[in-house]
């Protein structure tokens, strides 16, 4: 539409020129000749085919304009088009329901203008290397192409996407897949040490425990978390996952006990216990002992006293006594 009114003035300024030189000839044809009569007619004529020349161009390109769809869309109209595009897509749906995933894609591709639907079809189709092609060169998108590659077992491929996104447990978990510990280990220390210096304790704890068998590392970053208070309480719970024996968790409660335990976090260690204490293999009668020497020293801590009745739910009147406690305090 532009480029139109821009065509549409120079013709204008170039007919207006015409005229101008016309009238420059009449006025000079007039001062030799003398003919005022001749001059005056001229310039009328002159003045009425401006104003006809220009009104003629401005409802020709008005024309072209309304023809055109207004300015640059196509000329089929909104309706037709749309008809078009549904057709489109109706031919897709029939071929994706026999199976012809390729050229259900073609018709997304070229035809629709969709390259993220026609990758997301071949995706589906099971043809993950072709889906991960458009992903890549159509649309951009490392990660679901880097996806589509690991699907398709073109791990090299993926690997190479997945260290360009910086996502190294993506790549280790891969490294996991085609047995190669070595480097599998190395991405995943590069996001457990992410976590460690965000203090997310429980989180790379598990990284070390579930994807690299290694409890003891686990267990020094849980007890970490449990030392420097960054969720304490869940981090103390996830240690103490890894004693799956009652002999060997109870040594453990109790050893924590002597050795982590101060005033600044027995509330956190009591309800460590809570927890603990609904276990099928808990050493109930070891958590309530020492349960109740918490209580005891911090008897007039309230907040501590009101998680007694966890440890003695047989007591039905633990729970009043503990009601009269506060209201007397």
């Amino acid at each position: 539409m532009r480029k139109e009114s821009r065509f549409e003035s120079k013709l204008l300024y170039f007919i207006i020129v015409l005229l101008m030189l016309k009238l420059l000839y009449v006025i000079f044809d007039t001062i030799l000749n003398g003919d005022i009569g001749s001059f005056f007619l001229a310039l009328f004529i002159i003045v009425i085919l401006f104003l006809g020349v220009g009104l003629f161009i401005g409802s020709m390109f008005k024309s072209s304009q309304e023809y055109s769809g207004g300015g640059g869309s196509t000329t089929v109209g909104d309706t037709q088009f749309q008809q078009l595009m549904n057709r489109y897509e109706k031919l897709c749906d029939d071929f994706i329901e026999k199976k012809q995933f390729k050229k259900a894609a073609y018709i997304q591709l070229k035809l629709l203008r969709n390259p993220y639907r026609a990758a997301y079809i071949l995706d589906e189709g099971n043809l993950h290397n072709d889906a991960a092609l458009i992903y890549l060169k159509k649309c951009n998108d490392k990660q679901n192409a880097a996806e589509c590659y690991e699907k398709a077992r073109s791990y090299k491929k993926a690997i190479k996407l997945f260290k360009e996104l910086e996502e190294h447990e993506s790549v280790g978990d891969i490294y996991t897949k085609i047995k190669d510990t070595k480097n599998a280990h190395h991405h995943y220390r590069i996001v457990a040490d992410d976590y460690t210096k965000n203090d997310q304790y429980v989180k790379a704890a598990l990284l070390y425990r579930k994807k690299m068998d290694d409890k003891d590392s686990a267990s020094k970053l849980l007890v970490k978390g449990w030392r420097e208070n960054k969720d304490a309480i869940n981090c103390l719970n996830n240690h103490l996952v890894h004693f799956d024996s009652r002999k060997a968790l109870e040594k453990e409660i109790d050893t924590f006990y002597k050795n982590e335990v101060h005033l600044g976090n027995n509330l956190n260690f009591l309800k460590v216990l809570k927890t603990e204490f609904k276990k099928d293999i808990a050493p109930k009668q070891n958590i309530q002992n020492i349960a109740y020497e918490l209580v005891s020293r911090h008897n007039q801590n309230s907040e501590i006293l009101a998680n007694l009745h966890y440890f003695v739910q047989e007591d039905s009147q633990i729970v009043s006594d503990v009601i009269r406690h506060r209201i007397k305090k």
